[in-house]
């Protein structure tokens, strides 16, 4: 008896190892076939790639409107540090004499707001302006003194100096450098029209900027250059609560009421353009680490996440699953991305609730704005005001002024200038 209950035993214990065996092989089995499911509709998506024309679907008549953009004018939105120069600033007019300036500025380059493919090697270190080295020699000098301090105002614990990181949202060296290229642009145009005083730069020059490490360190880089050391080192950065510097008056129910509308209009126009979205879609799965329905249906965020390797130099992406050229994001798809932007900054420039939205946005700013401009005329001060901003800082003043086209999407290191 006992030696057929071993052996009983020894049967059992096999049994279970060969169930076991079995049960196991048909997980796999499942897994593979599950895996094989996704992996053929992930190739769907990414065929799109491949076969996407570069033209804006339509009406037959119109089909032919949007020529593609040239790599050079691809590359200008970028706005490379090297080709900042002074436009159409400074008073010329001997029957006028300058008593202040308010400028708004855009922040510079930075890394993508979304976890984007292959991020690690892109390199949004340089090559930057010479004129970062003496910026950063002087800040790291100030560093852990009063001077800095009194720089930094309520910013402290935000460093003031760009990381070599490519960082989410983060400023980089160009970034800095298109700022240092700016106020050196302006120091050249305003430098010989008004005289601050020493004595009272506090009063004389005001500076404002979003508590974001961008837009803190691009006013930063900007005051640099624009001012002498002596004025620059007696500023003191005050911050501002909204990246529209609303003020005293963010709470606005009726402008997301608006934006909500404008939103759906802009959807419409996405949906009028099957091909358009398809390429959006279809490039959501190459370029985002992570997509949700709201980034893989947005041609804006597309095109901010794609300039991480425009404006940087770096390989566009590939699919991960799939290396082959089929998956990858080529010139052509961002040509026809940028193509309908294009289109749609102009159709939109006439939205009826876009220019509500932006009216009611600016409104703070706009208040801000105005009580300086008095104080600039009834006390002749302060003589510089500057805002650090966002691109939709620029946008929202700059369509509330009736001002339309590209300010709907302003290119790094934009500037907005009023002259008193």
């Amino acid at each position: 008896m006992p030696v057929v209950s071993s052996y009983i035993l020894r049967l059992t214990l096999q049994h279970r190892a060969l169930y076991c065996y079995l049960i196991l092989s048909l997980w796999i089995l499942i897994l593979l076939g599950v895996m094989y499911r996704y992996i053929g509709l992930e190739n769907d998506s990414l065929n799109l790639l491949k076969y996407h024309t570069t033209e804006i679907n339509g009406a037959p008549s119109t089909r032919n409107l949007f020529p593609f953009f040239k790599l050079p004018a691809i590359i200008k939105v970028c706005n490379p540090y090297q080709g900042i120069v002074a436009g159409s600033e400074g008073c010329n007019d001997k029957r006028y004499i300058l008593e202040g300036l308010l400028i708004l500025i855009r922040h510079g380059d930075r890394g993508p707001l979304t976890h984007v493919q292959n991020i690690s090697s892109v390199n949004c270190v340089g090559p930057y302006d010479p004129l970062y080295t003496e910026f950063e020699s002087y800040i790291d000098n100030i560093t852990g003194t009063s001077a800095l301090s009194q720089l930094l105002g309520t910013f402290h614990g935000i460093p003031p100096l760009p990381g070599i990181e490519c960082g989410l949202g983060l400023l980089t060296r160009i970034g800095a450098s298109q700022l240092l290229a700016t106020g050196k642009a302006l120091r050249n145009v305003y430098k010989n029209l008004f005289h601050i005083n020493s004595s009272l730069v506090k009063e004389e020059i005001k500076a404002y900027s979003t508590r974001y490490r961008r837009t803190l360190q691009s006013a930063l880089a900007f005051l640099f250059t624009f001012l002498n050391i002596e004025h620059f080192q007696k500023v003191t950065l005050q911050e501002a609560p909204s990246l529209s510097f609303c003020f005293d008056d963010c709470a606005c129910p009726a402008a997301d009421h608006y934006h909500r509308k404008f939103v759906l209009e802009t959807y419409h126009h996405l949906r009028t353009h099957p091909s358009i979205l398809n390429l959006v879609k279809s490039s959501s799965s190459v370029v985002y680490e992570f997509t949700d329905r709201k980034i893989s249906t947005d041609p804006h965020a597309l095109k901010d996440a794609l300039l991480t390797y425009v404006c940087h130099g770096a390989n566009l992406p590939c699919a991960d699953i799939y290396s082959v050229p089929e998956s990858c994001i080529k010139m052509e798809h961002i040509n026809s991305l940028f193509n309908y932007i294009d289109w749609e900054t102009k159709v939109i420039s006439k939205s009826e609730n876009l220019r509500r939205e932006c009216l009611l946005r600016a409104y703070g700013l706009l208040k801000n704005i105005i009580s300086h401009l008095l104080r600039i005329v009834s006390e002749k001060r302060p003589r510089i005001v500057l805002y650090s901003g966002h691109d939709k800082t620029l946008s929202y003043l700059a369509t509330a002024l009736g001002v339309t086209g590209k300010v709907s999407s302003p290119q790094y290191a934009s500037r907005l200038i009023f002259e008193v």
